[in-house]
């Protein structure tokens, strides 16, 4: 039976001295105390970045700091001319990128992209197929375009289906794609309450987003404004329930009510949010209510590397101490992507790891990436 040493191990929580992990089929079969075991190592669960847009990593250094609609904007400027083979092209960099920062495991947006370069690049990954459409009367057809992608899992790769945002979709897409996900049984996620003009368009249908949209001559069609905030909204159409919900920068303490009760986890990308300059994130709060909080890195026209570790750095520089960190980029990661019994080193779980050189807990932050594992099979570190 194969197995892993290191001098250190993240296990339950806590640091062990000393640790053999043995595994077999992509499960951990027994953790044993080994004193004087892998000398060097530091033996963590797969990191998890639990929100990001792979297929994007060629914008990065490309989109400086700007509001989010002119940001926007410039995103879809710099994207238009590429041809399927650069949108391909810019993954298959992003995954390489993210296993050569120690990532085991990926919950990727994709827009343009093919699922076949995540399916086959041996991650543990989500392909969320991102749909668009506010205009109600288009619901139908951008529910079916998305459903498309759904294809078969594998036993490290699932499709999800993720509405983009309250402010770009309809409640009727929301509603076609929610219902589509339970029949799969697919992970279901969705940018939510990111943005201040998002709650402005979303209560008064005017404002920054109102702009855009008819500066690239989209139509809203029928589309009026819900007039509630949010998490209100969507908890209102029933798609909150189990969501993965990127950023939640904007939080009342009625909001955080909602995402505890719907059990939806949400995922903080500390580098993009200080990126916008956007105002404290509601982490702590969400944690006392109970909500998991994972990590993202979200996209490099807003980040400046796909590197889960360095959103861990981030929000310690925020007050969070490695063990908060390390649990969001672990076990509360996995919950985001909808994954069982995956995110710690325990005996039944998945035989997902990251190998960082170093001897002392605070070196898994700049400490080499040795390994990566994911259900027992070592990724190639390019």
């Amino acid at each position: 039976m194969p197995s892993i040493a290191a001098s250190l191990a993240f296990v339950g929580g806590r640091w062990v001295e000393g640790v053999e992990v043995a595994h077999e089929g992509g499960v951990i079969r027994a953790v044993r105390r080994v004193p004087g075991a892998g000398r060097g190592r530091i033996l963590l669960p797969g990191l998890v970045n639990a929100h990001a847009h792979l297929e994007l990593t060629f914008l990065g250094g490309k989109l400086p700091p700007a509001p989010f609609p002119e940001w926007a904007q410039g995103l879809m400027e710099a994207r238009a001319g590429w041809t399927p083979a650069d949108v391909e092209a810019s993954l298959r960099e992003g995954i390489r990128r993210s296993v050569a920062s120690g990532t085991a495991a990926v919950g990727d947006f994709a827009w343009l992209s093919k699922n076949d370069a995540l399916r086959q690049s041996g991650l543990r990954a989500v392909s969320w197929r991102e749909a668009l459409g506010i205009a109600p009367e288009r619901a139908e057809e951008s529910a079916a375009r998305a459903g498309t992608f759904l294809e078969k899992k594998t036993s490290t790769w699932t499709p999800g289906l993720a509405p983009h945002a309250p402010y770009s979709c309809s409640g009727e897409l929301y509603r076609k794609l929610h219902s589509m996900a339970r029949r799969a049984r697919v992970p279901f996620a969705t940018h939510l309450s990111e943005l201040r003009e998002e709650i402005e368009y979303l209560r008064t249908g005017r404002g920054a987003f109102a702009a855009m949209l008819q500066k690239i001559g989209r139509d809203a069609g029928s589309w009026r404004p819900p007039r509630r905030r949010p998490v209100a909204y969507l908890a209102g159409l029933g798609v909150l329930r189990r969501t993965t919900a990127a950023h939640a920068n904007y939080l009342t303490p009625a909001d955080v009510a909602l995402l505890k009760r719907d059990k939806a986890v949400v995922v903080w990308c500390p580098r993009t949010h200080d990126f916008f300059g956007h105002p404290a994130h509601p982490t702590r709060r969400l944690l006392r209510a109970g909500v998991p909080v994972a990590l993202g890195t979200d996209s490099l026209g807003s980040s400046p590397d796909l590197s889960v570790r360095e959103e861990m750095r981030m929000a310690m520089g925020k007050g969070f101490t490695l063990e908060e960190t390390l649990k969001m980029a672990t076990e509360s990661g996995a919950k985001a992507l909808g994954l069982r019994r995956a995110g710690r080193i325990a005996p039944g779980w998945a035989a997902d790891f990251t190998v960082i050189g170093g001897s002392a807990p605070l070196e898994i932050l700049p400490g080499p990436v040795l390994d990566v594992i994911v259900a027992g099979k070592r990724l190639r570190l390019a």
